[in-house]
């Protein structure tokens, strides 16, 4: 079953976009987003994709925040994790860098036991 990017693009937490200190020093390393499931249950499984403005980021630098646990993204894609209606999964890109102030693109994939490969991209503002 095929699902439209643009139903997809409905995961994304508008406004949930901003750059993190990870390291305490005052200067952002990485950005983060919140995406929130309002369309059905489902089970991810499998490899994270994310790309910021084009660019792939390595899989080690994405850490997944899931019910009470973190994950990189390779230690998550030997898992299986039931994502009900209402849940959130926070994302951080430890890129060494923060986003620049202005708009940016981030694309997602990743593996769904139901859908198979599924992906959506969105644009926001980081703040």
């Amino acid at each position: 079953m095929f699902v439209p990017r643009s139903i997809l693009r409905q995961l994304y937490v508008k406004g949930s976009l901003e750059n993190v200190d990870l390291d305490g020093d005052g200067q952002p390393e990485g950005v983060r987003f919140k995406l929130r499931n309002t369309l059905g249950g489902g089970t991810i499984r499998g490899s994270l994709r994310v790309k910021v403005d084009g660019e792939e980021v390595k899989p080690d630098k994405i850490v997944i925040e899931f019910k009470g646990e973190r994950l990189r993204a390779p230690e998550a894609a030997n898992r299986a994790f039931y994502v009900a209606v209402g849940d959130e999964i926070m994302i951080t890109l430890e890129l060494g860098r923060g986003l620049s102030p202005g708009e940016h693109r981030i694309d997602i994939e990743f593996m769904t036991q139901e859908l198979g490969s599924v992906g959506f991209d969105f644009t926001d503002t980081v703040r």
